[in-house]
């Protein structure tokens, strides 16, 4: 004894207490004997493995017979334990399936034998990657959301050409309103306006290299100079008039403040571009009205003006301008580009005008500025501000990935410290994976736009499922070897049985998610497109480095475990039986469960057992199928409402300055003052009077539609021109009383008939006309450039509506500007039409188009990707219904969330329909594949054993990591984390809810159909029913013997056996 109990100290560190034969045999009740060999006479329904899952089939072989895959448990979708299975029972075998997985087994031996070099070279090239992520810039394009075919792109080209095909090079907006939100028209407001006006044309500079000297805007501005001339007009006016009441005189009634078109001396101004939020006077306000309008006076020429006296001079208010209130006041600073400038200089300007008012200080304004450029690098800020939540994301994946797969390894009984390492980098391996697509993409050539930094969190959020496939494949393998299921081979052995089982799974997984993003591909919107080749690209590489990087870093991982086992196996196990010491090598004994192995697997076969026999309830069933009726009722209504639109806001982040700009253009700019610029290339001979009047029948067809401003709202220099031509022609002289009568609105209709070619180039250079030539080119007939000819002009027309805050409504007004210069009469003008937001209008009727254009192509490319690899018919079926019944849900949840039908959530929903199909898949393919004779419960367990807790640890993965996003308060981000969240929700209840209480009714269904086949004869149907009876009491009595004379022993591997009901 003293021999043995020093060799044991010398080579043990563990004791495991055995009990005697003789005790065994005088406590039956304390095992499981009984059970087990009942267990081995026991039908199994296909996929459950005793010792490996959750859960059991039934307790009598006559109540379901037995499953052609036998006790063993299959794969989790296709696998090499499938195919052997198939081959095992006659079953034909997918020769393509076949193919793959022998790649698979081949590759599990050549990654584990040069994992040290691709795990080099991968790191290596994800770390070129992100030195070339970081160095490049962001560049956005705003006609990036806008079709390829979309008419606005041919507008917008147009509107370009005009300004030969220079463009604006400097087009910034500054919107001003009042801090305390009130109106613009008070002195001290309407002072520091013209205060802004000169800050911005005087005090911003640009570097000209000719002159090597700085250049103010007034300094370098050749075209648009003056565009800001009525703001500076209406001022003076408004100080000649405020100075002619402070001195007790009359106001000067030359000088007509009022809106939309103000008079000066006899000279029309349209004041609509500037005077926004404009409340007027209805008109007729007699002198009793006055006492309720002395504010408004006051705050305009002040507190100290003598309302009485002003009032006494004129018979009707308001005395000076028609306009109570003006809530924005626009200035716009436009240049064409000058062969000098570069691109980034103007670029650079405009931001100095965005930088200098962002630090400027008013008593009583806040300064807007608005430009392309701004609006470009508001949105690259928007991208960068991801990037934060991308690490509170990373790390919240690490968390559940360490937590779910330390509880999983814990209950295989194979917790280590290097689980934890292969959890981690389960969540790194497709941020690498990510690194090295993104980066070899800028390498081609793509552009990095903003919404490319949503890729990571996809493309994290989903290819870490990969991972948790084969770290949960490995450590059932190990189970195996210890168990004495298999022998213990070398690493290799291990990492091809790992990726023999779950490489189709994940292939197809993979192929998934690329044809759903190669279908996005096709869409229409370029932004949209380069999401999805970035996705596409992500996912691919994200394959590759589970392939390469994440195989050989589990191979290197494995032989560290492979040797921690070894060393256990050389630990002296002592049993002691007894008065006798047994001596044995750990190896040669069966491995002990662990008591949370035990305990955890009672539990869940128990709650399996419990879930499964609720789901397949008739009523419960019957009730679920009702629900997911209303379901889809209430999606389909909401698709029916849901609005399409994007507006540039959504862009931003959610504390962007233009966020705020654009709800205040919304209120007080858009209703008001919705402008449309037509563009005529080929005007013609206009001194022809066919040509000039049809040419303003357009202007009058413009002008006619509904909402129209009519003349007053019309920039269209024929008029004026006519106007000038007539002064030319008479013989008063050219004074103020003779413009008294006369207006561009008023003119005689003859006039407008008579173009005389000579006198365009002098009008052009009049005093009060010269800002016509902006809006008029001149072609040259002769050499010395006298004698010149219109070649091509535009003009500008004004809407106002109240529901012109409506974007559909403007979308419908925009189609009617459009149809005007369609018309046949007018064809030979080669007019176009442009506004500003026809880039985003042009989507309203392209987007449906698209989205279900794109929903069928992913629906063809699932179902051909299923067939492809299950070859089962009604698996593919039910995936497909399963994928369009999720892409239904999707679009209808969004519309009942406030969410809008855009490029944005058209991208969020084709990409989270790639990986909806997998649960759905696998739970049908576990149904079909099971045995035909077994129970619905039977057969719903074996799907929810091999599915169940991969789908929860996916989904719960995918939820938390995309919702870090949803802090962002980005549109963008919120909407991925809106459709995903949605898009994970609804995959899994279809899986493990709607589809196990459909195929459960069905079973039903058509059990009572094949049972009234069989039995057509009352008698034998009274025979069949007794029969049943029958077998539920045997059923019955047999678990009453169990449950009263047996206890389990929690040391052994095996659960309670689930007694199902038995359904014919």
């Amino acid at each position: 004894m003293s021999q043995e109990t020093k060799h044991s100290k010398e080579t043990a560190t563990s004791v495991h207490w055995e009990k005697s034969k003789n005790q065994e045999e005088k406590n039956p009740k304390d095992d499981f004997s009984w059970n087990t060999e009942r267990n081995n006479n026991v039908p199994k329904y296909s996929g459950i493995d005793h010792g490996n899952s959750w859960m059991h089939s039934q307790a009598y072989e006559d109540l379901s017979p037995q499953s052609p895959h036998g006790h063993r448990r299959s794969s989790v979708l296709v696998g090499k334990r499938s195919m052997q299975l198939l081959e095992e029972f006659g079953e034909k075998e997918p020769k393509f399936v076949k193919f793959i997985i022998k790649i698979y087994n081949k590759w599990g031996f050549w990654i584990t034998r040069f994992a040290w070099p691709a795990m080099i070279s991968c790191i290596l090239i994800s770390v070129l990657a992100f030195i070339k992520i970081s160095y490049t810039p962001q560049r956005n394009d705003l006609e990036g959301y806008s079709p390829f075919e979309a008419r606005s792109r041919i507008e917008y080209d147009k509107y370009l050409n005009f300004f030969s095909g220079r463009g604006l090079a400097i087009s910034t907006y500054l919107y001003i309103t009042a801090k305390d939100g009130n109106s613009m028209l008070r002195q001290s407001h309407l002072n520091d306006t013209i205060k802004v006006l000169h800050l911005a044309a005087n005090n911003i500079t640009l570097y000209d290299p000719i002159t090597r000297n700085n250049q103010s805007f007034n300094q370098f501005c050749r075209e648009f100079c003056n565009i800001n001339e009525p703001v500076l007009q209406f001022y003076n006016a408004y100080m000649v008039q405020k100075w002619n009441v402070d001195n007790g005189d009359r106001p000067n009634p030359y000088l007509r403040l009022h809106y939309p078109i103000s008079t000066l001396f006899g000279r029309e101004i349209s004041i609509q571009p500037y005077f926004f939020g404009v409340e007027l006077y209805n008109g007729n306000e007699t002198k009793e009205d006055i006492g309720e309008e002395r504010e408004g006076m006051h705050q305009l020429f002040g507190n100290d003006t003598n309302i009485d006296l002003l009032v006494a001079w004129n018979e009707t208010h308001p005395a000076v301008t028609n306009m109570k209130s003006a809530k924005m006041i626009s200035l716009q600073l436009r240049a064409l580009q000058n062969s000098q400038w570069s691109k980034d200089d103007m670029k650079q300007w405009e931001m100095n005008v965005v930088h200098f008012f962002e630090n400027y200080q008013s008593e009583h304004l806040t300064v807007y500025v608005v430009s392309t450029t701004y609006i470009e690098e508001e949105m690259v800020r928007a991208g960068i501000s991801l990037l934060p939540y991308l690490t509170a994301g990373f790390i919240i994946m690490c968390t559940c990935s360490v937590i779910t797969v330390m509880v999983r390894a814990a209950y295989m009984h194979q917790n280590n410290i290097f689980k934890v390492f292969l959890a981690v980098m389960a969540c790194a391996t497709p941020l690498l994976a990510c690194s090295t697509a993104l980066a070899i993409l800028f390498l081609c050539g793509m552009r990095f736009s903003s919404i490319l930094c949503v890729i990571p969190f996809l493309v994290l959020s989903i290819g870490i499922d990969s991972s948790y496939l084969m770290i949960h494949e490995w450590q059932r393998v190990t189970k195996e070897i210890r168990d004495g299921e298999k022998k213990s081979g070398t690493v290799g052995h291990r990492m091809s049985e790992v990726l023999s089982e779950v490489g189709p799974a994940i292939l197809i997984s993979a192929i998934t998610n690329i044809l759903a993003d190669a279908v996005g591909c096709f869409t229409s919107s370029p932004e949209i497109r380069l999401l999805c080749i970035g996705n596409l690209f992500s996912m691919f590489m994200a394959y590759l480095y589970q392939m390469s990087f994440y195989s050989g870093l589990m191979s290197v991982v494995g032989k560290f475990e492979i040797a921690a086992e070894k060393n256990e196996d050389n630990i002296t196990n002592i049993a002691i039986q007894k008065t006798q010491v047994n001596i044995r090598k750990y190896s040669e004994i069966t491995r002990k469960n662990s008591r949370f192995h035990d305990k955890s697997k009672l539990y869940i076969s128990k709650y399996m057992r419990v879930y499964v026999n609720i789901i397949a309830h008739a009523s419960i069933a019957t009730l679920i199928i009702v629900l997911y009726i209303t379901y889809i009722i209430i999606s389909v209504w909401g698709i029916t409402r849901m609005n399409i639109s994007l507006t540039p806001q959504k862009l931003f982040a959610a504390d962007s300055p233009l966020i705020k700009l654009d709800k205040l253009r919304i209120k007080y700019q858009i209703p008001f003052f919705t402008m449309a610029s037509v563009f005529v290339e080929t005007p013609g001979d206009l001194s022809q009077k066919l040509p000039l009047f049809l040419m303003n029948n357009m202007v009058q067809d413009f002008e006619n539609i509904d909402g129209s401003w009519g003349p007053t709202g019309t920039m269209y220099f024929v008029r004026d021109f006519a106007l000038f031509q007539s002064f030319l022609q008479s013989e008063h002289d050219y004074d103020f009383d003779s413009l008294d009568d006369v207006s561009t609105t008023t003119i005689n209709p003859g006039d407008v008939l008579k173009f005389n070619n000579d006198d365009l180039a002098n009008f052009l250079t009049w005093p009060e006309y010269d800002f016509w030539s902006s809006f008029v080119q001149l072609q040259n007939l002769s050499t010395d450039g006298k004698k010149k000819k219109l070649k091509r002009f535009f003009f500008t027309t004004a809407y106002h509506d109240e529901n012109l805050k409506e974007w559909t409504i403007r979308g419908k007004l925009l189609k009617r500007w459009r149809a005007i210069v369609d018309k046949a009469i007018y064809e030979s003008f080669h007019a176009s039409v442009f506004h500003e937001d026809a880039i985003f209008l042009d989507l309203i009727d392209n987007m449906p188009t698209d989205t279900w254009q794109s929903i069928a192509g992913t629906l063809i490319c699932m179902a051909a990707v299923c067939f492809l690899f299950l070859r089962n018919m009604l698996t593919v079926i039910i995936a497909t219904a399963s994928v369009l019944s999720v892409s239904i849900g999707i679009l209808g949840i969004l519309s009942w969330w406030n969410v809008e039908l855009d490029p944005i959530s058209m991208a969020a929903m084709i990409i989270s329909t790639g990986f909806s199909v997998d649960i759905p898949a696998h739970v049908a393919y576990h149904y079909c594949k099971a045995n035909e004779q077994s129970t619905p419960q039977a057969r719903l367990g074996n799907c929810l054993t091999s599915v169940g807790f991969p789908a929860v640890q996916a989904a719960l993965s995918t939820i938390l990591c995309v919702y870090s996003l949803w802090f962002a308060g980005i549109y963008m981000s919120q909407v991925f984390v809106k459709t995903m969240v949605t898009s994970v929700i609804l995959c899994n209840l279809h899986g493990l809810v709607v589809l196990p209480a459909i195929l459960s009714i069905v079973h039903r269904v058509r059990g009572r159909f094949d049972q009234n086949k069989t039995y057509s004869t009352p008698a034998e149907r009274a025979v069949n029913k007794r029969l049943k009876q029958i077998r539920k009491r045997m059923a019955k009595t047999a678990e009453m013997q169990g449950s009263n004379g047996h206890q389990p022993d929690l040391k052994m591997d095996r659960p309670p056996i689930p007694e199902f009901s038995i359904i014919p």
